[in-house]
């Protein structure tokens, strides 16, 4: 093979690099009595495997015990190992919940974690909660970004989504610019009006692209509502983010309705990150 051949194949494989599959999800009621029922984790063990990173919302479990055993099971049948970042328990009231993050080994690594500091304005009910992940791509490349989770109050998502934007330049101070934005924003029908989106900050800044917009359904039930969302910033985050979907689990595993809800109430929302 000559110098030239070489060098073309080479900036191909560099081209072609797989994309990163991410995910954000709001696994309704997280916790020990979901992991007690053998149906609901077999989907949720596949669903995983989908994922290069799996970000989960809603985790309830007092005892920290479900995700571990999640991933537990998720590595007694995978060929490559998963690990896991929890958040803290947060919320005002008794009812916490925890961010966790479950990712490739071989893909991604992570480099820092932070959870927002919110006690001098107390706007989130669950503070977010941010990942800073380095990318192992076998090509040498380095790309770092920070992955934001948000889990809204329903009744408080258009003060929660407005301040988001302070919550990324908190973390862009910290990490840098490449970032993105994920979770159950509760955004859209009974909770953000269509004229509310005129007073949130992230939706009109130009530095940010919402990969799911206000036409998608990101929910099981009959209702029709956007609340789950994914948002990039940065130029490199930008520049190289696919556009976004839902991944209608149902749909994929052939799932009935009841089968589907005992999982959760919500679709993932999902991008390739190339």
């Amino acid at each position: 093979m000559n110098l030239l051949v070489f060098i073309m194949l080479a900036t191909l494989s560099v081209a072609h690099a797989a994309p990163l599959l991410i995910c954000a999800f709001n696994g309704y009621i997280f916790g020990q009595a979901k992991m007690d029922k053998p149906d609901a984790v077999d989907i949720l063990v596949e669903m995983v495997q989908r994922y290069d990173i799996f970000m989960i919302q809603e985790i309830r479990d007092s005892a920290q015990t479900a995700l571990p055993e999640l991933v537990d099971k998720v590595n007694e049948v995978s060929s490559v190992r998963y690990d896991f970042v929890v958040s803290e328990r947060t919320g005002r009231t008794s009812s916490k919940e925890q961010y966790g993050y479950i990712y490739k080994t071989n893909k991604v690594k992570v480099l820092s974690e932070y959870q927002y500091n919110d006690d001098r304005n107390d706007i989130f009910e669950r503070e977010p909660f941010s990942v800073q992940f380095e990318r192992i791509d076998g090509q040498g490349n380095q790309k770092i970004f920070s992955y934001i989770s948000i889990h809204a109050k329903p009744d408080d998502a258009v003060a929660e989504i407005d301040a988001l934007d302070d919550v990324y330049d908190d973390v862009a101070a910290k990490y840098g610019e490449d970032a993105l934005i994920g979770g159950d924003f509760n955004a859209d029908c009974n909770y953000v009006c269509k004229t509310c989106w005129q007073q949130i900050d992230m939706w009109n800044d130009p530095r940010f692209t919402w990969l799911i917009g206000s036409d998608v359904d990101t929910t099981v039930s009959s209702t029709d509502c956007a609340y789950d969302r994914l948002v990039v910033a940065g130029d490199s985050m930008t520049r190289n983010s696919g556009s976004g979907s839902v991944f209608r689990f149902d749909l994929a595993y052939g799932l009935s309705y009841e089968e589907t809800k005992a999982v959760s109430d919500h679709y993932p929302v999902e991008f390739n990150l190339y």
